[in-house]
């Protein structure tokens, strides 16, 4: 009973997933679409080209580790939650998250955003921070040491699995 329920919040979360795919990879195609339909392309700059190449691997990368998850929850469908797929999905995850930091910070320094940097602010707009690199850092440092633990967890699973 236990099991069956596990297995349909897994599917939903995998129809949640396929959404969040689907609608960022058409966010992703209309910025790009809009973004180059606005600017004229014969004047772009460097700066305009590294800007769109940043974007794209930020993107891509957001959208990887959505796949990554719903690749994770199909892994714990089909061959139940201690596999070594589980552990490469999660190290793709975090490698992901530290791409996205480098995105991050090669556009604050590259775009000399420095001078408006903000920690936090709060004022009647609401609350806004600059802060992005480090969430996505330590999201990335909390997922590989995730991993490192789910892998010596499947070893010793695989070590109990022979021993009976």
């Amino acid at each position: 009973m236990n099991e069956n329920k596990y297995n349909s919040m897994a599917r939903f979360l995998i129809i949640v997933l396929n959404v969040l795919i689907v609608f960022g990879i058409l966010t992703f195609i209309s910025l790009i679409i809009s973004t180059l339909t606005s600017v004229d392309t014969g004047a772009a700059n460097r700066k305009y080209i590294v800007n769109c190449i940043l974007f794209f691997i930020g993107t891509s990368s957001l959208v990887f580790i959505l796949y990554c998850l719903r690749k994770i929850l199909k892994s714990v469908i089909k061959a139940g939650p201690f596999n070594m797929s589980i552990v490469k999905s999660l190290k793709n995850i975090a490698l992901s998250c530290f791409t996205i930091t480098i995105c991050y910070l090669i556009n604050f320094f590259y775009n000399n955003q420095l001078k408006n940097f903000r920690l936090i602010e709060i004022n009647p707009k609401g609350i806004h921070t600059d802060t992005e690199f480090l969430i996505f850092f330590f999201a990335g440092c909390f997922v590989l040491i995730l991993a490192q633990i789910y892998k010596q967890a499947v070893e010793v699973k695989e070590e109990n699995d022979f021993t009976i």
